[in-house]
């Protein structure tokens, strides 16, 4: 990949006086609490005029006032559709495409030749979403993570004009990674010239079916076939390197069948050269753990990502702790490690179309309230282990 251009649609015609300053570069992601960035505001009260009833600024507001010192989330663009509202991060990710157009069909999003009226509302909305930054976070010290779909979950959601997946067209597929990394680049590039500190996480959520030959077709009656794992990897590899401290988020860490071959997820996350890996709770089972102390061992921030409704106790804080704490100790691993790891809440990144959270799952600004404050919590109990 060649060297990043910090020029993006987000920058053409903007700049700050604050860009011109050297802000401090991480480089690692520091264990704390984040949430995945998903936020569900309330109904608009037309009285109140659509400033101040954003939803962008309103989930900015609340994220960055929550989590204080810790890690704030940096909000997904929400927005109306049919009649509820909805989020989707495959929209927010192509908003980053540099030299790319894409518009939205029935069946998704997939590239054009020009940019049409979707492109530019993304575009919109990502200047939007930094303007809540600048306005809700510049104030407050220490890292920022921002949650998107990695580059092959990216890939997977996108189709050629002609209605193709991008996945099966190697030229296409090596475009949308690189003009991806050079999105994220320009826009962390941005952040940090408000004087924060940005990280990534990265969700990586259909990475096995794309290295064995299972995502469908546009049809969906047959596969694409299988990238070979040095692409996936030399991808992985090359966005990690040019992108602040990221954290890779996986579904879980069962090995990989390749070939005939069962490679540990360990082996599989040291070959992308990520720093840090998230993975859910829920699908840590003993090999898991193990895996895991081996990257914890090797040097890899761990990340711990609680179910979305781990707010949903009494006791809830002191459960999760037990829940991490059990596991790690019977696998002989010492209490006083578990202040390494991050903790993640909140629902995964919707990456379906039409994209649609409704009130009705108790997904909605209360509710994220809840679960950002107790992923706070089980992070200062985690730093309290001795």
């Amino acid at each position: 990949m060649a060297e990043l251009d910090p020029t993006n649609r987000l920058d053409r015609d903007r700049s700050t006086p604050a860009e011109a300053a050297a802000p401090e570069v991480p480089t690692t992601v520091l264990p704390a609490a984040t949430t995945t960035g998903i936020w569900l505001p309330g109904s608009r009260d037309p009285s109140r005029g659509y400033i101040a009833t954003s939803p962008v600024r309103e989930a900015a507001a609340a994220g960055f006032d929550i989590l204080a010192d810790q890690l704030p989330p940096v909000p997904l663009t929400a927005h109306q559709a049919e009649g509820r509202w909805g989020a989707d991060s495959i929209g927010r990710a192509v908003g980053l495409l540099t030299e790319l157009h894409v518009d939205r069909t029935s069946y998704g999003w997939r590239l054009t030749t020009s940019a049409g009226k979707d492109e530019r509302l993304e575009d919109s909305a990502l200047i939007e979403a930094f303007d809540a930054i600048a306005e809700y976070g510049q104030s407050r010290p220490g890292q920022i993570q921002i949650s998107l779909p990695g580059p092959w979950t990216l890939v997977t959601a996108l189709s050629l004009s002609s209605g193709a997946r991008v996945l099966g067209d190697h030229g296409a597929r090596r475009d949308v990674v690189q003009a991806y990394a050079f999105g994220i680049a320009a826009f962390t590039d941005r952040i940090a010239g408000l004087g924060m500190q940005p990280t990534v996480r990265l969700v990586e959520s259909r990475l096995t079916r794309v290295l064995t030959g299972t995502w469908p077709t546009v049809s969906g009656w047959a596969s694409l076939p299988a990238i070979s794992e040095s692409q996936v990897w030399a991808a992985l590899e090359s966005t990690l390197r040019h992108l602040p401290p990221t954290v890779l988020a996986l579904p879980n860490l069962d090995p990989l069948h390749l070939q005939g071959k069962e490679i540990p997820a360990a082996e599989a996350l040291r070959r992308t050269g990520a720093r840090s890996v998230s993975v859910p709770l829920a699908a840590l089972r003993s090999h898991s753990w193990e895996q895991l102390a081996i990257l914890a061992e090797e040097g890899l921030g761990t990340w711990i990502h609680l179910p979305p409704t781990a707010g949903g106790r009494s006791d809830a804080v002191n459960h999760w702790c037990e829940r991490i704490r059990t596991p790690w100790s019977r696998i002989g691993m010492g209490d006083a490690s578990l202040r390494d790891f991050g903790i993640v809440a909140g629902p995964e990144l919707p990456m379906t179309h039409p994209p649609l959270l409704k009130d009705q799952q108790g997904i909605g600004p209360e509710h994220n309230r809840g679960t950002m404050t107790i992923a706070a919590g089980l992070r200062r109990a985690l730093e309290e282990i001795e």
